[in-house]
């Protein structure tokens, strides 16, 4: 019988993740990343936007006015990173919350369903699934002008929800007959009670762990697509668009594609090394049974 994670299961595995260095120091760069994205454009003299001398600023390198340099518009470099950081860390968490919300729903609903109605349920799941997510994304985005943030994120969420209703589901149906899950029917629990109180805390370290790496491939899918010029439109930055700025320059001016590209990479690695982590310290072998 699979066990469920109790206030002193998630003690533990909290432990297990501060004893693992690799997920402390994961931790200490995606705390130092969003503190900087956050905090970093308020303390800059230039905003993102602002073209500071386009006649003798322009591809600057950098120096001590600018430590990034400028690109080709006299535009501070450092400033639109971290103002395009704020904007591409809070798209993916976004999109991610949002398709977790979508996936665990369907999930439970699906597991516990009878099979007139999971049949079919899932069989859109797999629907779902069979389509590269790429291509519907460019599908949905190319017929839109302008791509709001709101729509940007309504779109990665939506098509990124299939394979967490199949986990949730596959959780489910191996635990619906439990003896606890009997125990909560025979003493007259409703189905969204048994669901949300019962259910819901036995799947909550696998959607988690899976919500986590997700962020990882949501950075890295809103870049391309803001590289592409269909996903935050300028002159909204995003580490995507600001790449795509330098590319046409990468021989002569660098700094403009290097500096988002790294923070891209680093946070794409914090955040895979961090879900690697909790997935180890959430193995069933390590649980507390209840």
């Amino acid at each position: 019988m699979r066990t469920q994670i109790s206030g002193g299961g998630w003690r533990e595995v909290v432990h297990r993740l501060r004893a693992d260095n690799r997920s402390v120091i994961a931790c200490g760069v995606l705390l130092l990343m969003v503190t900087l994205v956050l905090v970093g454009p308020l303390l800059m003299s230039s905003a993102p936007f602002e073209q500071l001398d386009i006649v003798n600023l322009v591809h600057a390198p950098p120096s001590l006015s600018h430590p990034l340099g400028t690109d080709a518009y006299s535009r501070d470099v450092l400033s639109r990173v971290l103002t395009g950081g704020r904007i591409s860390l809070l798209v993916a968490t976004s999109a991610v919350l949002l398709e977790t919300v979508v996936g665990v729903m369907w999930g439970l609903i699906a597991g516990l369903a009878g099979r007139r109605i999971a049949a079919p349920m899932m069989r859109a799941v797999d629907a779902g699934m069979s389509v590269p997510r790429v291509l519907l994304l460019l599908a949905l985005l190319a017929a839109v002008v302008h791509v709001p943030v709101w729509l940007l994120v309504v779109v990665l969420g939506v098509t990124g929800w299939f394979g967490t209703a199949r986990l949730v589901h596959g959780e489910v149906r191996a635990i619906r007959h439990s003896d606890f899950v009997v125990a909560a029917r025979t003493l007259g629990a409703d189905p969204i009670r048994l669901a949300l109180r019962h259910l819901l805390p036995q799947v909550m370290g696998p959607v988690l762990v899976a919500a986590t790496l997700a962020v990882g491939q949501v950075i890295v899918l809103e870049a391309g697509l803001s590289w592409l010029g269909i996903g935050v439109q300028p002159p909204d930055p995003s580490w995507g668009n600001i790449i795509g700025d330098g590319t046409e320059f990468i021989a002569s001016a660098p700094w403009v594609s290097i500096a988002p590209g790294l923070c891209l990479v680093v946070v794409v690695l914090a955040v895979s090394a961090l879900g690697d982590g909790l997935r180890d310290a959430l193995a069933p072998r390590h649980l507390a049974r209840t």
